[in-house]
């Protein structure tokens, strides 16, 4: 089988890997889509916090049940699924009250220690799988881990105090939290994002607004109930809590690399819950599968590029080199 190993000099490049064996209580997925984020680019660059090349990264992925393992009790051979790429004890009390997403001990794939999905096959722990419906195909199977990723951000919200939502930063996240938000009813969802290029997109993805940053109208005429900060920009905080109504929920969404004060007077004064949000449980990629199920054209609008291993790793190390471009998403059929 054949897979993109990341190497210590920042290059990308397809190489020849044995074929897994499934220990027990594993299953062999045969990779029919594999995505490609941030954190993956960072890994290439040699930034990424435990993404340490060398190592076969990517965590975006589903595909076909290829072999099980002895102890897979509710998996068989052809299934089709997406994997939550969190490998947990199953011990520790985040685990035991279902945020095992939180355990201290969690690997994710794509590690040194545990070979991701930029390969043919991907080995991983049978609870990882979640069925996929017939509705969604093969090749956008990945799509349902960075959709679960904007359904736990927005989760972590009481929607029923949200009439007006505003997205700040409409890249692949930001554009699925509008689509999360929208599919879950909330009347009004601004998005601020600089590449017009985009704006499309988040139309379709159900934006009422796309704005390119300074063009909000008067904060005096637009407060928001939630506000989801989806770019890596730290001065978003400042937007943020400028816009936000008394009550209302911030949520940081984007890593930042450096640090930014935050109003902690006007925080208190006016009641405003600022939450982080980390990852997704089972349940957020149930949901995400459910979003790709009602809306199909969910993945037409995100995918920009679809390509095969090879030509994914020239792209993988153009992006890495030179950023994204025009890519806003793209996923791999090996």
């Amino acid at each position: 089988m054949r897979g993109i190993r990341f190497e210590a000099e920042g290059r990308a490049h397809v190489v020849p890997l044995p074929v897994p064996e499934p220990g027990h209580g594993e299953v062999v997925v045969k990779v029919t889509s594999t995505g490609v984020c941030g954190s993956d680019l960072s890994a290439l660059q040699g930034k990424h916090i435990f993404r340490k090349p060398p190592l076969i990264s990517g965590h975006e992925a589903g595909g076909v049940v290829h072999a099980i393992g002895e102890g897979v009790t509710d998996t068989s051979i052809g299934d089709r699924v997406v994997i939550d790429p969190q490998r947990v004890c199953g011990k520790c009390t985040k685990c035991l009250a279902g945020r095992y997403h939180l355990c201290p001990q969690k690997q994710m794939l794509g590690i040194s220690e545990w070979d991701g999905s930029f390969a043919d096959l991907v080995t991983v722990p049978e609870y990882t799988l979640i069925s996929a419906p017939s509705g969604v195909k093969n090749e956008h199977l990945a799509l349902a881990e960075p959709i679960a990723v904007a359904a736990h951000a927005v989760n972590r919200v009481d929607l029923d105090l949200v009439d007006r939502a505003l997205v700040l930063g409409g890249g692949t996240i930001g554009s699925l939290i509008t689509r999360v938000l929208t599919a879950k009813g909330v009347a009004t969802v601004d998005v601020v994002e600089p590449r017009t290029f985009l704006k499309p997109t988040l139309t379709s993805m159900g934006a009422s607004a796309v704005h390119v940053p300074g063009t909000l109208p008067s904060r005096d005429e637009d407060l928001y109930d939630a506000i989801f900060i989806a770019a890596g920009v730290p001065a978003l905080l400042d937007t943020a809590f400028e816009r936000i109504a008394t009550g209302g929920t911030i949520v940081q969404v984007a890593v930042f690399k450096s640090g930014h004060e935050v109003p902690i007077g006007e925080l208190q004064v006016k009641e405003i819950s600022f939450l982080g949000t980390a990852m997704y449980v089972r349940q957020d990629f149930i949901e995400a599968l459910e979003i790709m199920n009602r809306y199909p054209d969910v993945a037409e609008l995100l995918v920009t590029h679809n390509t095969t291993l090879e030509h994914g790793a020239e792209l993988i190390n153009e992006m890495a080199t030179h950023g994204p471009g025009d890519i806003l998403k793209l996923v791999m059929v090996p």
